[in-house]
């Protein structure tokens, strides 16, 4: 088991790419962690908004990030299949996925 482990601790991840689901706390944070180690990251989420501003505050701690938006809803299987279908058009291989965003249940019955 590893002690004190932290973001820091994160080896080298140059060359590779990760999807993290979410825009805030620790979709926003292993976003960050992950970029800061020179990986490749795509933001994930289902506002632009957050999206955009979530991408800018990467670039603004490690302005030689690599890092984009895609839009992607969790709780819809079409932005699912929509967002896959994108990443696959633009991207070889995807490395490391986060899933780390919620699914809104507020319309639930």
């Amino acid at each position: 088991m590893l002690k004190n482990w932290i973001s820091r601790d994160v080896p080298s991840q140059c060359g590779r790419t990760a999807i993290v689901t979410g825009t805030d706390g620790l979709g926003f944070e292993s976003a960050l962690a992950f970029a800061r180690a020179g990986g490749d990251v795509i933001v994930a989420g289902r506002n632009p908004a957050r999206g955009a501003e979530a991408v800018a505050r990467i670039r603004k701690s490690i302005p030689s990030a690599t890092v984009a938006f895609e839009l992607l809803d969790l709780g819809d299987l079409a932005s699912i299949a929509a967002c896959g279908d994108r990443l696959n058009a633009k991207r070889e291989s995807i490395d490391v996925l986060i899933n780390n965003a919620g699914v809104n249940d507020a319309a639930a019955p």
